[in-house]
């Protein structure tokens, strides 16, 4: 059975710090080409996440200079986060609850990494493949 360890296993760990400009946040996220990012304080402790709703909603709706203004004030503090142990299918069931697309993967206290849907979705697309040439093997080589 599959694991969210083994979708952020070598995976590089991208994420910001509390007190950093929106503005280079968004230039962060542009060039990783990522629509979220977990926010660390100075001890390395996951203290929310910012995403381009966070810049749609609470910035450029609210006419925020983001090249002034730090993340800690329009980033989303109540994060939902699931633990590295549970599986791709409870992953999905969560973020369709919550309706998000983005979900920090913690081990422990630990941040190791970041799941997203479209992660999802690719995953979702590879097994059922494999299912299908599974099937396709069987009847056509049984």
């Amino acid at each position: 059975m599959a694991t969210l360890k083994k979708f952020v296993e070598g995976k590089q760990m991208l994420y910001v710090k509390s007190g950093m400009c929106v503005y280079d946040i968004v230039k962060y996220m542009d060039g990783y080409d990522i629509g979220a990012v977990p926010v660390l304080d100075e001890e390395n402790k996951l203290i929310g996440i910012f995403s381009e709703r966070d810049l749609m909603r609470r910035c450029v709706a609210k006419e925020k200079n983001i090249k002034e203004i730090v993340v800690d004030e329009v980033m989303t503090n109540e994060v939902i986060f699931i633990n590295s142990d549970d599986t791709p299918e409870k992953c999905l069931r969560i973020l369709q609850q919550e309706q998000i697309r983005h979900i920090p993967v913690v081990e422990g206290n630990k941040l190791i990494g970041m799941i997203s849907l479209r992660d999802l979705f690719l995953y979702d697309m590879q097994v059922k493949e494999h299912i299908v040439d599974t099937a396709t093997a069987h009847i056509f080589y049984g």
